[in-house]
């Protein structure tokens, strides 16, 4: 275990991941123990499925997904670093995957500007247009401005706009509510400022 922490550095910055186990066994893994992987797929399979299916509503879906995450483990192994405990950065995959899911499967293809408006006000408001040739290059501008926000912000927003509570985005974002409000808070101002130039 030692060994394993050393070379892996589990422990820096004042924070020392030896002592978790599902840390210990993906370190193990990524130093070509076949069977940590297997340890780990028992340990965390459940909980991963249950997250997805919290974020999808849909069992198969969920199932899809925690397969998908596990692969991301196993495709990750030879250049995996020890940034954050297992089940911290596991939550960060499963929660990427479903967003993806639901962008490309789920919901439509492109979030309007209505919409935007109506769950994050204070949007500059001239970008309203019922012109039906504006639709794409609005819809576009969207995208463009959500797809800029910090990793953080646009999971917050995008599960805001789904329908999501604040409370139940900090449960699936792993973080309080008060995180949650201030990352629509500075995501609301990074949009109005970047909207504000169109």
């Amino acid at each position: 275990m030692a060994d394993l922490c050393k070379r892996f550095r589990l422990c820096k910055h004042g924070e020392c991941l030896c002592s978790d186990p599902d840390t210990l066994l993906m370190a193990a893994f990524a130093d070509g123990d076949n069977f940590a992987f297997d340890a780990l797929y028992r340990r965390n399979y459940d909980w991963v499925q249950r997250l997805a299916y919290q974020i999808l509503r849909n069992q198969q879906d969920a199932q899809d997904i925690a397969q998908e995450a596990f692969l991301r483990v196993i495709a990750s192994r030879n250049h995996w670093q020890a940034t954050a405990r297992f089940r911290s950065w596991m939550h960060r995959i499963v929660v990427n995957l479903c967003l993806k899911w639901q962008k490309n499967f789920r919901r439509q293809e492109a979030i309007s500007l209505e919409e935007l408006l109506e769950n994050l006000d204070e949007l500059p408001l001239e970008l309203l247009s019922t012109e039906e040739d504006s639709a794409r290059e609005t819809a576009e501008v969207l995208q463009d401005a959500l797809s800029h926000l910090p990793e953080r912000q646009r999971q917050a927003v995008e599960l805001r706009l789904q329908g999501y509570s604040i409370f139940q985005i900090a449960r699936l974002l792993g973080c309080s509510r008060g995180a949650v409000d201030a990352l629509l808070h500075r995501a609301r101002k990074s949009l109005r400022k970047r909207l504000g130039k169109v």
